[in-house]
């Protein structure tokens, strides 16, 4: 091959590497010289800057919010539903009744009233003690308070009793009845003021009646006098005599020389020192003699029959025995039981709703905004 044809190719291999590289040169300036001319477009009011076409292109579409809890159902009114009674039945009551007389077992009740108690002290209890006598009758009077729970009343109570009684003839235990040295007439003015307290258990029988049955114990200061008097036998006609179980009719001594017996006299009377006419009167304990000042009360057992028709009223009937007798009572105590305020139609309690978290709400908010499409300006970072 010649000289100048490898001088020919070599240029023509020279020219075409020179193209190539103006070629390259020509496709890597061009987007620089595109984006630098290039006018950005103008941003909107209020608009979120535009995401890059990198991060457009590898960022993922932000994920949905969970929807909010719907709102809880509203409850339903509760209506009352009315059940006619069978026939011949007794409807039932409700506790905002007054004959409503259920007791709660874990609710203290209270009643204040009165009470009367008469007891009885047969002559046969007297003669284990003394021959002759009678039955005597005492009365009671007072004011109590019932303090009731769980089926139990304690019951404290004041109470005034009287001991009056009129002439009685009284023979000396085991002694000759023939001989009016030996009986005595004996007239009581004493009267006694209690301190006491009731313990009583109950148990229902029937609809606002109940049994009970317990104790009561008690203190009492006595006041008063208690007349003494030898007798001297006398006739029917005599005043004030009295009849003996023998038949024989004696009267109380107003002098020494009463009668005709010498029965009046204290010479008649073992260890007497003081004669016992024309009224007199026993000491007491304070004064060396043998009436006492206290007395006890202690009753056992005792029962009643409790009656509460309504709410603030009670009853009760009740018999016992004591050391003064047996007794027979009656009592009337009002309530101090507040009606309840309880609603025949209970309205349900509205639950409250649950507390609103700010955070979530605002990314909510946020998540609300971009469900147009545009894209918070951090995506693009």
């Amino acid at each position: 091959m010649t000289r100048s044809k490898v001088t020919g190719v070599s240029q023509r291999r020279s020219r075409a590497q020179l193209a190539a590289v103006l070629v390259l040169l020509v496709f890597g300036a061009a987007p620089l010289a595109f984006a630098q001319t290039t006018t950005p477009p103008k941003k909107k009011k209020g608009a979120k800057p535009a995401a890059s076409a990198s991060a457009s292109a590898t960022a993922e579409p932000a994920p949905e919010p969970p929807p909010p809890p719907p709102p809880p159902p509203e409850p339903e009114p509760v209506v009352a539903v009315s059940v006619a009674p069978a026939e011949g039945a007794t409807p039932e009551e409700s506790p905002t009744d007054s004959t409503y007389t259920k007791e709660d077992p874990a609710k203290k009740y209270y009643f204040v009233g009165a009470r009367y108690r008469g007891t009885i002290i047969p002559q046969f209890m007297e003669n284990l003690f003394v021959s002759d006598g009678k039955t005597i009758y005492s009365n009671t009077v007072g004011a109590e308070l019932d303090m009731r729970q769980d089926s139990k009343s304690l019951i404290p109570w004041i109470a005034f009793t009287s001991y009056s009684t009129g002439d009685i003839l009284f023979l000396e235990k085991g002694k000759d009845p023939t001989d009016a040295s030996q009986y005595s007439i004996v007239n009581s003015g004493l009267w006694a003021i209690y301190l006491g307290i009731d313990e009583l258990w109950s148990v229902p029988i029937a609809d606002h009646l109940d049994f009970e049955y317990g104790f009561g114990v008690g203190i009492g200061a006595v006041f008063g006098n208690l007349q003494n008097d030898w007798v001297f036998p006398a006739t029917a006609n005599t005043p004030g005599a009295l009849k003996a179980t023998t038949g024989t009719y004696y009267a109380a001594c107003q002098s020494q020389t009463d009668g005709t017996a010498g029965s009046c006299m204290t010479g008649a009377h073992m260890n007497a020192t003081v004669a016992k006419v024309a009224g007199y009167v026993e000491p007491n304990w304070f004064q060396g003699g043998s009436v006492p000042v206290l007395f006890p009360h202690i009753s056992v057992p005792q029962f009643s029959l409790r009656y509460k028709p309504i709410k603030q009223i009670e009853s009760r009937l009740s018999l016992g025995f004591s050391l003064t007798g047996f007794w027979f009572g009656l009592s009337v105590d009002y309530g101090l039981e507040k009606r309840d305020q309880v609603d025949s139609v209970e309205k349900p309690k509205s639950k409250p709703k649950p507390p609103v978290d700010k955070d979530k709400s605002n990314d909510s908010g946020d998540q609300d905004k971009k469900s147009d499409g545009s894209l918070d300006w951090r995506d693009t970072l």
